[in-house]
């Protein structure tokens, strides 16, 4: 409910923000869809319902833990899926430079770290849910390699920026 839809539109106008900066049009409901999603199972997965005295099953931890680590992978993807298609419609622009490369490498930077700290906000999320240490230890370590996945394409826009900056020189 309530907090988390303001949390998803700030975010959506994050990423929108950016791509209009980039000059990129592509629609972001794929991303925006998978963190309702994500939220959507948030709030049905409510581990302190249970009253003190009952502890939660083996099979819905294991639930929780699946779908938590299915969250942190699907938002992580759809992230990494944005970036790529960023990439190919930069380097199939034609005409004059729209936007300096320096603001693109500034955009993509910050959209990157607006991404990565949003995989890192479905981890609390899910932790808060957790009971068993070795679960949340499991879900913080996937989640750490899920940022440096979305962090690592940061490196494929290297060339993209560098063959835009030739193109534009000639």
């Amino acid at each position: 409910g309530g907090d988390s839809d303001i949390i998803i539109e700030h975010l959506g106008a994050a990423v929108t923000d950016c791509l209009k900066n980039l000059r990129v049009d592509l629609p972001i409901t794929k991303l925006n869809h998978c963190r309702y999603e994500i939220a959507r199972q948030l709030s049905e997965t409510d581990m302190t319902s249970l009253d003190e005295t009952s502890k939660p099953s083996d099979t819905s931890r294991r639930s929780v833990l699946d779908t938590a680590l299915k969250s942190v992978a699907g938002f992580s993807a759809r992230s990494v899926e944005l970036f790529k298609k960023i990439a190919e419609l930069s380097l199939l622009r034609t005409g004059p430079l729209e936007v300096d490369v320096k603001t693109q490498a500034d955009t993509i930077k910050f959209l990157n770290e607006v991404l990565c700290c949003e995989v890192e906000n479905i981890r609390e999320q899910w932790e808060s849910k957790m009971e068993e240490k070795g679960d949340v230890d499991l879900l913080f370590v996937e989640t750490s390699n899920a940022v440096s996945y979305v962090q690592e394409t940061l490196h494929f826009f290297v060339p993209v920026l560098k063959w835009i900056l030739v193109k534009t020189s000639m």
